[in-house]
C-alpha cells in the first residue's frame, strides 16, 4: 500500500529542514522509496522512480499541484525489484522520461549521455553518471537534494551482484559523488528496509562505511554479497527493458 510522507516525517531527528521553497513527498511502497519534488517560487517539479503500483499516489500528488510545470519523470536507473511507471507517468504528466544512454529501453524521451544538466528556474538538475549497480545508474542533484536510486542507500549502497552490476565502478562513482555533493544537501534513498529514512550527505560521510572504505575493501566486499535475487526479478527486467 502507497504511503505519501513529507519530509519532516522521515529526515533523521535533529536535522534541518531545506528552505520552505522546497518541498518533497516521499512515496514508500514495501522497501521501494520514489518521489516529488518541488520549487514553491518557481512552481517546478520532478519525478524520481515512479512504481507503477504507486501510480495514484503520484497524481494525488499532481492534483494538489495544478499550475506547476512538470520538468521531468527521472528513472535512475532500469529497476529490476519493481515495474517502473516512468513512461506512463510523464505522459499524463506532459514530461520527458529522462534515463541514461544505457537503459534499454526504447520509451525513454531524453537518454543523457554522461553527466549532464537539466535546465530549471529553480537551479539545474544535475546528473552524474554513476554505474556500478547498474550500467546505466544515475545520481541526481537539484536544489537541497540528492536522489540516491540505488548507488546511494540510507547508510549503505545498492548491491552489485545483479545483471550489469560492477563494484569497481561502484566505487568510482561513490568518489565522484563525494566530490560534487555539498554537506548540508539531503539524501533521499531508493531504498531504505528500516523505515526510508533521509539525512544530511554530511551525516551520511559519517555512518555510511561504504562512503570511507578503500577501493579494495569495498570491492571486496560487495563481490562478496550473497543474497536471494528480487521476488520480481524477471517480471520487472521483462516490462522495464521495453
Amino acid at each position: 500500500m502507497s504511503q505519501i510522507r513529507e519530509l519532516k516525517e522521515f529526515i533523521d531527528q535533529g536535522e534541518l529542514l531545506p528552505h520552505e521553497s522546497w518541498q518533497v513527498r516521499q512515496v514508500k511502497s514495501d522497501e521501494c522509496l520514489s518521489y516529488v519534488a518541488w520549487n514553491v517560487e518557481t512552481r517546478e517539479v520532478v519525478v524520481i522512480d515512479p512504481k507503477r503500483e504507486d501510480l495514484r499516489a503520484y497524481l494525488q500528488i499532481a492534483e494538489s499541484l495544478r499550475g506547476y510545470s512538470w520538468i521531468a519523470v527521472i528513472d535512475t536507473h532500469t529497476h529490476a525489484d519493481h515495474i517502473t511507471c516512468a513512461p506512463e507517468l510523464a505522459q499524463k504528466l506532459g514530461a520527458p522520461l529522462v534515463m541514461h544512454k544505457n537503459s534499454p529501453t526504447q520509451r525513454a524521451h531524453f537518454k543523457v549521455q554522461s553527466d549532464a544538466l537539466l535546465n530549471s528556474k529553480a537551479g539545474s538538475i544535475k546528473i552524474f553518471q554513476t554505474p556500478g549497480h547498474t550500467p546505466d545508474s544515475i545520481t541526481v542533484l537539484w536544489g537541497p537534494y540528492i536522489f540516491g536510486g540505488d548507488t546511494l542507500l540510507y547508510g549503505d549502497v545498492g548491491r552489485d551482484d545483479l545483471p550489469g552490476g560492477n563494484a569497481t565502478d561502484h566505487f568510482e562513482s561513490l568518489e565522484k559523488l563525494k566530490s560534487a555533493i555539498k554537506s548540508e544537501q539531503i539524501m533521499l534513498p531508493g531504498h531504505d528496509h528500516k523505515g526510508g529514512r533521509a539525512s544530511t550527505w554530511k551525516k551520511q560521510l559519517q555512518i555510511n562505511v561504504s562512503l570511507t572504505q578503500s577501493r579494495e575493501d569495498f570491492v571486496r566486499e560487495a563481490e562478496a554479497f550473497d543474497a536471494p535475487a528480487p521476488a520480481l526479478l524477471k517480471a520487472s527486467l521483462r516490462e522495464n527493458f521495453k
